[in-house]
């Protein structure tokens, strides 16, 4: 079984790694194949192992195996350890699952990119990231992950450096999540100083006995990691700008890999937060705010990747309320169902683009129902299914949530309740925005002079973009019947082991009542959308709230955050480099001869190149005044 696991670990490493070093003597399509057949043969290990792991019984499902120990320093080691239980499987069979179908997805997409192996390589080394953080037994070797996965996402992100937005998009990222790696790293070291350990098994069993301050601000460290991984507040801004990078890049950062890092982190580290006071507390605050604050926002976006983007915020925002509540099952389940219905939605928006020639701005969209219907119809059901439409997988998941904050009962999770509700109705308003801005109403001139033409040509995509959007759709559809109130509990009792300390379960009336108020507030919104989309108007007139109004400009300009930052950071530190140059830098450079580290270097490359001069008995006395002085050197340490 933990075979099958280092197998799927080390297929996409070996992938990477053969397209980087022979990429170039394989034929273009060949490299997106042999990316794909890596992923697909990575998914059936994976899938096979979790087999294996079900037919063990619960207490024996905690499989730890340490490959090789690669650091000692006295009492602490860090090996190359293995952690594979059933949170672990979740999120193998996501990674791997929806990362083949993203892969194969690519095929299509990058189809006459000149550099279309060099993206599949990239591709592969994001997978394989994922996969080390989320197998990984020990912290040290997750922080190894967790930095990959920001070394993928910055190569994946800037995929196409000639574009200055891309390379910008790229290095915010990066900075963004270097400072949560920061936070995390932090938080590991106080662990180990703590607990002398960074293996999952020593954190866990001392996480008790850590005191109440101690454990608290190592909980918080974790979550700053957390948060900047996942792109929630106040380190979210990078993820709309991350857009920048092709759509299955979009599609496998918010479906499968990088932003549910966080979510996985706060689940796995349960224990942890447990014994932090206020912790749990927090990152519901977090959440409550993210996904409000990410929904208003997705209301006035034209991007159509852009408000796909800060669903996802929302979305992941809702899954940090279901852990911070310590309902780790409805969580995870969460982003399970999300993983289909995201990468959907994605991926159909990526055929939209392909047939309008790179168009992103839904403004130059509409009417494309009837050129496009098998498209409309699978995004249809992510949209759906986004919304939380009974019985589409998102409903049952986003319910579960809601459901377990009316089981816990505390004030705060009253607020969760109702901030969540609030959050159905926006999720209602901006999704369905999108459907009748791209789909209904009457086309506008781009579109009706480009998208019938290329239809016609090319059909609403090749089959390797379209099939995988198929299987996507019916995931979307069916998943969330692994958990139905009073009927099926596949996902709670699979996951119940993995909090030693219990997990919140909400009765069956409690979930049914929820997702009777949810719909009824889901469909409300959709409502609303039509109210306001569907009218034959001029979208540019009616895109905002309300014209000239302060909440207008605010949520156009994302609450102004960028500005913060900017103001806050960015120019000072532009400040202090122009005076660096100016008072430091510039009076050096005057004194000193600006090339004299050059000259330096020149001088003693020269004085070297003399005894190289092809004669061996030079090369022979070299060797033995080396020797001599070698010997000297230990005569006279022993005299």
């Amino acid at each position: 079984m933990t075979g099958l696991v280092w197998t799927a670990l080390a297929l996409p490493l070996a992938g990477a790694a053969v397209l980087a070093v022979l990429g170039t003597r394989l034929p273009a399509r060949g490299a997106g194949w042999l990316a794909s057949l890596v992923m697909l043969v990575a998914f059936v290990c994976s899938a096979i192992a979790t087999i294996m792991l079900a037919s063990r019984p619960h207490e024996e499902r905690a499989v730890v195996e340490t490959a090789w120990t690669w650091l000692t320093a006295g009492s602490f080691q860090v090996g190359l350890e293995l952690w594979f239980d059933e949170l672990t499987a979740v999120m193998l069979l996501v990674v791997t699952g929806i990362g083949f179908l993203i892969h194969v997805y690519s095929i299509g997409y990058m189809r006459g990119d000149e550099q279309e192996r060099r993206f599949f390589a990239y591709l592969n080394l994001f997978v394989f990231s994922m996969l080390l953080l989320v197998v990984s037994g020990d912290l040290v070797l997750l922080l190894a992950g967790w930095g990959l996965v920001g070394l993928s996402s910055y190569l994946l992100i800037g995929f196409w450096h000639q574009k200055p937005s891309a390379i910008k998009a790229a290095k915010k990222a990066f900075v963004m999540n270097a400072i949560g790696d920061v936070g995390l790293a932090l938080g590991i070291l106080l662990l180990f100083i703590e607990l002398g350990t960074t293996a999952y098994t020593g954190v866990f069993a001392g996480a008790g006995s850590l005191d109440s301050w101690t454990a608290t601000i190592a909980a918080l460290l974790l979550l700053v990691g957390a948060v900047a991984k996942s792109a929630q507040l106040p380190l979210h801004t990078w993820l709309p700008d991350a857009m920048e990078g092709p759509t299955p890049v979009s599609a496998l950062i918010h479906a499968a890999t990088m932003v549910t890092a966080g979510v996985y982190l706060i689940a796995r580290m349960n224990p942890l937060f447990h014994a932090a006071p206020y912790a749990l507390e927090t990152i519901v605050v977090i959440g409550v705010l993210g996904l409000l604050m990410a929904g208003a926002i997705a209301l006035v976006q034209t991007d159509i990747k852009r408000i796909i983007a800060f669903s996802t915020m929302s979305q992941i925002a809702y899954m940090f309320v279901g852990v911070g509540l310590g309902a780790y099952w409805a969580g995870i389940f969460h982003l399970f169902t999300h993983a289909f219905f995201k990468a959907l939605l994605f991926m159909g928006a990526g055929l939209v683009i392909h047939a309008l020639h790179g168009e992103q701005d839904v403004r130059n969209m509409g009417g494309l129902r009837s050129v496009m219907p098998k498209t409309y119809f699978c995004m249809l059901i992510g949209a759906l299914a986004l919304v939380g439409i009974f019985p589409l997988s998102g409903g049952f998941s986003k319910d579960a949530i809601l459901a377990s904050a009316l089981e816990v009962g505390t004030p705060l999770a009253w607020v969760a309740y109702i901030g969540g509700l609030a959050g159905a109705l926006l999720t209602g308003i901006y999704t369905f925005r999108l459907m009748f801005l791209v789909f209904h109403r009457r086309m506008s001139p781009y579109a009706e002079a480009v998208a019938p033409t290329a239809v016609k040509h090319h059909g609403e995509g090749p089959s390797s973009m379209l099939w995988p959007v198929y299987i996507l759709t019916l995931g979307a559809a069916v998943v969330g019947l692994l958990q139905v109130p009073g009927l099926t509990h596949v996902f709670f009792d699979w996951l119940e082991p993995i909090a030693p300390a219990g997990m919140v379960e909400p009765s069956a009336a409690q979930e049914w009542l929820t997702t009777l108020v949810a719909v009824s507030i889901g469909v409300a919104g959709i409502a609303i959308a039509g109210h306001l989309y569907l009218r034959e108007f001029d979208a540019t007139e009616r895109m905002r709230l309300g014209r000239g109004r302060l909440v207008d400009h605010a949520l156009e300009h994302r609450l102004y955050w960028d500005d913060l930052y900017a103001v806050a950071f960015e120019r000072p530190a532009q400040w202090l480099a122009a005076v660096l140059r100016r008072d430091v830098d510039r009076p050096v450079a005057g004194w000193l001869p600006t090339d004299g580290l050059g000259t330096l270097t020149a001088f003693l490359g020269r004085s070297v190149s003399v005894i190289e001069n092809g004669v061996v008995r030079s090369y022979a006395l070299v060797i033995a005044l080396g020797m001599a002085g070698l010997l000297l050197a230990l005569l006279v340490r022993a005299g």
